[in-house]
Formats: structure tokens, C-alpha cells, sequence
């Protein structure tokens, strides 16, 4: 934090010419990269360092452990000549060590000196990626899981209420509060809304009108099964929870985990992972601002070493340009009619529902269709700049069930439920199931005022997104029909039961008090 201020304030002097965080791979990094772009902008650059001035914690390091040190909170700056310590005056305010290590030359290259000799020189150019840095191929070769096909069994074998009930339990879904309730989640009061009342985090940007909307988001079981499909839809749900609040997706940070790359089938899951994140990102015109690699993640599983699942987290930033416009996720208004965007084909591969009644994930990722995402987008932003929607909820993991009992619960100070009904011409003995819990992509349910519902309908079309009117909000109760057939009903006191506190159980964290 202290640096972090001081830094806003050295800025605020002028004298700062360049300005990078020091990250991986440390000094090499920032001044290597300071370097090319000073060439990139100007034809000529560079940088020389002397190791003896840089502050370090350990008596005797040597100039590989100083230059690849990944310490944290550190800044490399470029000060105008001659005002050096007037920079220097504004972090020994702020309490931050800030010293001179050297100065920026025109011959592009980086030199590195420690004590009184030359230890390192080289182009800078040839440490960065796009100029003469080597970059390693590896050996990708894809190696489908070994997944077993799951065997359903015939919907009229099944009962629907204890089924939903335990999904909504499951620690996967299961509400977090036991975690976030430790922290601070009103960040000095900027935090627009509770947790869980919007499906991205909205923080209000003082003396504006404008919102900042965060979230983080990743499947790590659909990167397992389709690496490619697993990357996009990573990206794809953090832009449609964005858009959800009403915000308009504006870039992404990454955090990629991974086992060992030198494995083939490893490389092959981050190198197809990455390839889906960036056709999102393109996609969505979200760039790729930052983020870090961790390899070698792996542990012993019956006595053979195994890889975590491949976990490509994204962290997504959006615009919202009147926090006035901001859309929340839960039910608000009795009466509100209910509305399905989007209608892919559903299938239960990669579902938390067949995890936990089949043992299997299935045999593949859900679809992803990247331009019907988009459309989705748009028309999420538009209808909240225009105040058609009082709630806006993505349908990810659990399914259209999850998504609904999240949307009345997840306000627990003023829950509310809903009577839905699911036309379906599908008669197959397994509908009841896909229906329910089915994870297809590029789905969101809306409420809204009924006089509002056929301009939201008409500008879904407009967007062409399909849409149809699937039901409306009721007080206490909480009913899924399927062609007029009652499927499942559930006082929302039940459903609030299983939802939270669940987490606790499962960690069995209940057994300390």
C-alpha cells in the first residue's frame, strides 16, 4: 500500500519517465523490457545497472541471484536527469526505500556491472518476447482422459428433489461465506453491493459516477477434458458475469497452473488452454494485461504422480459507466416474469451434477459458441443502460436449477422464489436431467417488469440472442415444471438450508465449535 501510494504521488511530480513493477525474473525483466521499448519508441535505448546499489537482504549474492530475485514491492523507475531526488525525497516520505542503481544509455543494450566489473551485456532486444528472446517449443501430444462414459439412468428412476438438493450442497457450489466473511469485502466502503448480490464484484470509483467490475473465474474440469473449449470458456464466463452486472468487458489477468510442462500431455493442455483463452480474448477485445505461470504442480494419487487439473484462472476487469445502471442477480420483485437467454443443445458432459451422481465428468467440455457469447454481451449491457432487467444470473456450474435457487436465495435478507415452466419437445428418458442440470454455455435468466418483458424480448432479437419467457417470481416457494408437469418444489427455506453452511459441514468445521 505504501508503495503503491508513493508511486501515485512520485507520478503526480513529472519527473517520472518510465515505470515498471518488477515481477518475474526481477531486475532482468524490467530493465530489459524498459530497454526495447525505449527502442521500440525511439530507435535507441538501453540501461546500465551496478549491482552494489541495489538493496538486498543477504550478505553476499551474486549477480544471477540479485538480477533474478522476484522480491516483491519493487519499482524500477526512469526519472528525468536532475530530479532524481526530488523522487527519491517523495518515497523516504511514504517510509520506501529508493535509491539510484544507475542510468539509461542510447547503444540498446542492457550492461550490468557489480563490483567495478562488467558481468552481464547484452541486446536488449534479445531478452524480450517479439525480438531475438528464445522461445522453447515443447513436445505437445494430446492424451484424452481416461473418463468413463457416464451410465444414466432413466429420469422416472430418479428423484429429482433429493438430487437437487445435494447438488445445491455440493462444495462446488455450496455457498463461500464461510471464507469471505473473514475478510473485508466492503474495501472502505467502496463495495457497491453485499457478496453474492451481483455476479461480478462492483466497486465505485469515488468522485465519478463509474463502477469498476472484477471477477475471477476458471473450470478446471472442462480444461481437463477439452483444453481448447476449457480456455474459451474460462474467459467467456468471467465476460458474462461482467456483463451480467451490467459492465462492459475491458481485459483480463491471468493466473496458469499447470503440471510439468517437459511432459507432452501436460504442454499439450497449456498450450491448447492458452490458444482458447486468446480466441476469447480477441473475440471480446479483451487484451491480455499481465498474469504468471506455475509449473510442476502435481501430487502423488494412489501412489502415482499426477498433475493437478489444468487451471487457467482469469481475472477479468469491466467498465460500468453509471453505477445507477448496475443489475444484481437475485430475484427483487414479486411479480417479475422470468426469462431464458440463450438455447444450446444440452448435454451433461463435464457437469458438477455428473460428478456427483455418476462418478465420472463425461467425455468432453461443454459447447462454446464465441459470437453468440458476444451478442450476449452486448445486449446484457444494453438492456441495463436502458433499466429494462431488475436481475441478471449466468447459468454455469449445477446448471438452470443452481442458477434459479441461487437467484432466490442468495439475498438472505429478503429471499424469493419462483414458478417456472420448461417447454421442452425433447421426450428422451434422460430430458429431465439435461434440463435441470445441464452447464450449456451462453445462458443467462433475467427478471424483469412484466410490461418490460417484450422490449427486453424485442432487443434480444435485435442482438439475436434467442429468448423465451420461462416464468415468474413468487414469494416463498420454489417450482420447476417441465410441459406443465411438476418437477420440483421446494419451500426456499429448504433450498437456503442446503446452500449454506454446507461448506462448513463438508470441512467439517461445524465439529470445532
Amino acid at each position: 500500500k505504501l508503495l503503491l501510494e508513493a508511486t501515485l504521488e512520485a507520478i503526480a511530480t513529472g519527473y517520472v519517465v518510465g515505470l515498471q513493477d518488477m515481477g518475474a525474473a526481477g531486475i532482468t525483466s524490467s530493465t530489459s523490457e524498459m530497454s526495447a521499448r525505449g527502442i521500440e519508441k525511439k530507435g535507441t535505448g538501453g540501461i546500465e545497472i551496478d549491482l552494489d546499489l541495489v538493496p538486498i537482504r543477504e550478505v553476499g549474492m551474486s549477480a544471477y541471484e540479485i538480477m533474478l530475485s522476484e522480491s516483491q514491492e519493487r519499482m524500477l523507475i526512469v526519472a528525468e536527469k536532475g530530479f532524481e531526488d526530488n523522487i527519491i525525497e517523495v518515497y523516504r516520505k511514504w517510509d520506501v526505500q529508493a535509491v539510484v542503481i544507475g542510468r539509461v544509455t542510447s547503444d540498446n543494450h542492457v550492461r550490468v556491472f557489480q563490483h567495478g566489473k562488467v558481468v552481464a551485456e547484452i541486446p536488449a532486444e534479445s531478452l524480450v518476447l517479439g525480438g531475438g528472446a528464445p522461445v522453447y517449443i515443447r513436445e505437445a501430444v494430446e492424451e484424452k482422459p481416461d473418463t468413463p462414459v457416464a451410465k444414466l439412468v432413466e429420469d422416472k428412476n430418479l428423484d429429482f428433489s433429493s438430487l437437487s438438493l445435494e447438488l445445491l450442497s455440493r462444495p462446488n457450489i455450496a455457498s463461500k461465506q464461510w471464507v469471505y466473511r473473514q475478510y473485508d469485502s466492503m474495501v472502505l466502503t467502496n463495495t457497491v453491493t453485499p457478496v453474492g448480490h451481483t455476479d461480478a464484484a462492483v466497486i465505485r470509483i469515488k468522485g465519478s459516477k463509474k463502477g469498476l467490475a472484477m471477477k475471477t473465474d476458471c473450470n478446471a474440469r472442462y480444461v481437463y477434458l477439452n483444453p481448447l473449449a476449457g480456455g474459451k470458456i474460462a474467459v467467456a464466463e468471467c465476460a458474462r458475469n461482467i456483463a451480467c452486472s451490467g459492465a462492459k468487458p475491458l481485459a483480463i489477468t491471468n493466473c496458469l497452473n499447470f503440471g510439468n510442462p517437459y511432459k507432452p500431455e501436460v504442454y499439450f493442455q497449456f498450450k491448447e488452454s492458452v490458444r482458447g483463452m486468446g480466441e476469447a480474448c480477441r473475440a471480446f477485445n479483451t487484451p491480455v494485461t499481465g498474469g504468471n505461470v506455475s509449473f510442476y504442480n502435481e501430487t502423488f494419487i494412489g501412489g502415482v504422480r499426477s498433475a493437478i487439473y489444468p487451471t487457467p484462472t482469469i481475472g477479468m476487469i469491466g467498465l460500468l459507466d453509471d453505477i445507477d445502471n448496475l443489475v444484481g442477480s437475485t430475484f427483487t420483485h414479486t411479480g417479475d416474469t422470468i426469462l431464458l437467454l440463450g438455447y444450446p443443445e444440452l448435454t451433461l458432459d463435464g457437469s458438477e451434477y455428473l460428478v456427483m451422481h455418476y462418478d465420472t465428468p463425461g467425455q468432453d467440455a461443454p459447447a462454446i459458441d464465441l459470437d453468440h457469447e458476444k451478442n450476449l454481451q452486448e445486449l446484457l449491457v444494453a438492456l441495463a443502460g436502458k433499466k429494462l432487467v431488475h436481475s441478471a444470473h449466468d447459468i454455469s456450474d449445477g446448471g438452470l436449477f443452481v442458477a434459479l435457487a441461487e437467484k432466490s436465495i442468495m439475498n438472505a435478507v429478503a429471499p424469493l422464489g419462483f414458478s417456472v415452466d420448461l417447454e421442452n419437445s425433447d421426450s428422451g428418458p434422460y430430458h429431465i436431467q439435461q434440463q435441470l442440470f445441464s452447464e450449456a454455455q451462453g445462458r443467462v435468466i433475467l427478471s424483469m417488469v412484466p410490461d418490460n418483458a417484450k422490449e427486453v424480448i424485442d432487443a434480444a432479437n435485435k442482438h439475436n440472442v434467442p429468448v423465451r419467457v420461462i416464468g415468474k417470481v413468487v414469494e416463498h416457494d420454489a417450482v420447476i415444471s417441465i410441459n406443465g408437469e411438476e418437477i420440483l418444489h421446494f419451500p426456499i427455506r429448504e433450498l437456503a438450508e442446503a446452500y449454506y453452511h454446507s461448506l462448513e459441514q463438508s470441512l467439517h468445521l461445524d465439529e470445532l465449535i
